[in-house]
């Protein structure tokens, strides 16, 4: 990825972010503050007109806590497109790994990864939306039951709004039927199926079994 990108400005990794999310910020702050005034500083005649458009406080959690469905979708179901029969939509996109630990900054990852695959859709199995052992519990996005690297691509936002869709439409027929959503995935897949494709393209038909 030859671009001028900041995603290797991170922190916070080893640290829990509903606890330590104000000082996972101020840290970051710190270190965008103390760049800006050191290059201004040090290089002030090429910098001298540097100035910030714009800079977030609110902090971007790329991954934390992911639960366990009846299926756990694998960077191998995504790299040969596996098709299920209980797929509801289709997500896209590249393989976006960060991995911590710069020895000289802690505020900085050791390495990024921008895998974009061969760039193609795949399915995503209705059974990685709903709770393995919570019968209500349905999830989305960064949440979803998949591996490590399948997630660093189901955590994008657009595919999570593509499950927020499947899962709106299921509580919709778990109130309808009076039950839960392994009840839906049971008895009442096809209708889910069908009412997901009223809002998103079709995902198709599956060409195999698991």
């Amino acid at each position: 990825m030859k671009f001028p990108a900041t995603h290797f400005w991170e922190y916070g990794q080893w640290l829990d972010p509903y606890t330590s999310g104000e000082l996972v910020r101020d840290h970051l702050l710190r270190a965008i503050y103390g760049t800006f005034s050191n290059v201004k500083r040090m290089e002030p005649e090429q910098y001298a007109n540097l100035r910030f458009d714009w800079v977030a406080f609110v902090a971007a959690q790329g991954e934390y806590r992911r639960y366990v469905g009846d299926y756990i979708l694998t960077e191998n179901d995504v790299r040969t497109h596996r098709r299920f029969p209980d797929a509801v939509v289709r997500n896209s996109g590249a393989f976006c790994l960060h991995y911590p630990g710069d020895p000289t900054y802690d505020f900085r990852l050791k390495n990024w990864v921008w895998d974009v695959r061969d760039e193609r859709p795949y399915d995503i199995p209705f059974r990685c939306l709903y709770s393995v052992n919570v019968p209500n519990l349905m999830m989305a996005g960064k949440h979803i039951s998949v591996t490590h690297v399948a997630g660093s691509n189901t955590k994008f936002m657009g595919n999570g709004g593509q499950h927020a869709i499947a899962t709106a439409a299921a509580a919709y027929l778990c109130g309808k039927y009076d039950t839960d959503p392994r009840g839906i995935q049971r008895d009442h897949l096809d209708e889910l199926r069908a009412t997901v494709s009223d809002f998103i393209d079709p995902i198709g038909e599956p060409t195999a079994e698991e």
